[in-house]
């Protein structure tokens, strides 16, 4: 697959700090007036990325009780983290 060309372009914010993104960003990046976008201040940079829906499968889940021990002892916290986490997520599946 070969790698997308980088874009550049000037734009100067109108009077209220309002930019428009060019129309070859919007494109590129499928960017229209539903899209969501997250705007960061980096530095000296402003970074703007558009958020996308989670597909429902990567949606979170339930995981058994061994699952849940299986996760705490492979991050190897200690046994009163853990109880704690036990009991968060037990209350959560009563909820």
């Amino acid at each position: 697959m070969p790698k997308e060309q980088s874009l550049s372009k000037l734009v100067r914010p109108r009077a209220r700090g309002q930019i428009t993104l060019p129309v070859e960003f919007r494109r590129r990046l499928r960017i229209d007036s539903q899209t969501i976008l997250n705007v960061t201040l980096k530095g000296e940079c402003i970074e703007i990325v558009p958020l996308r829906p989670v597909p429902r499968e990567e949606l979170l889940r339930d995981y058994e009780q061994d699952q849940i021990a299986s996760f705490l002892a492979e991050d190897r916290i200690d046994p009163k983290t853990a109880a704690k986490v036990r009991r968060l997520l037990a209350r959560k599946k009563r909820h």
